[in-house]
């Protein structure tokens, strides 16, 4: 793979591959128009993440629900990486972390167990962590 940087007397600029576009906010989405409508694919933090994902959906032609959302039900706010989903119209907020691979863990745990607070209170994993931080469990 090669990078093409560009240089400016004061910044460096690295080529964004097609269909990856940087938001204000610092992440990437993946964006495509297909049959005139503009399908959206995901947001990710990183460039190289969205090159990932990128070059999946290529090699499936496309053929993905554009829905998915790698961060999905996980929002950045004052610092920390909140996972967030609205049920029955109020916003439920099952933790949150100051590293996103923390906040994604969470998320795949709350989404395994339906969001539902008891299963994911009773959830068997071997890493136990609230609000990013590892937690002792007494049986």
């Amino acid at each position: 793979m090669v990078k093409i940087i560009y240089q400016t007397e004061t910044k460096t600029f690295e080529k964004i591959p097609r269909y990856i576009y940087q938001r204000r906010n610092g992440w990437f989405e993946i964006r495509k128009r297909v049959g005139g409508v503009l399908l959206y694919w995901g947001s990710f933090p990183t460039l190289e993440e969205a090159r990932l994902y990128r070059a999946y959906y290529m090699g499936k032609h496309w053929m993905v629900n554009p829905c998915f959302k790698a961060n999905r039900y996980i929002i950045f706010e004052n610092g920390y990486y909140h996972v967030m989903k609205i049920i029955n119209g109020k916003k439920n907020y099952f933790g949150f972390f100051k590293d996103y691979e923390d906040a994604k863990h969470e998320r795949d745990i709350c989404m395994a167990c339906d969001w539902d607070f008891n299963k994911i209170v009773e959830f068997d994993d071997l890493d136990y962590t609230w609000l990013g931080q590892p937690i002792e469990i007494e049986c």
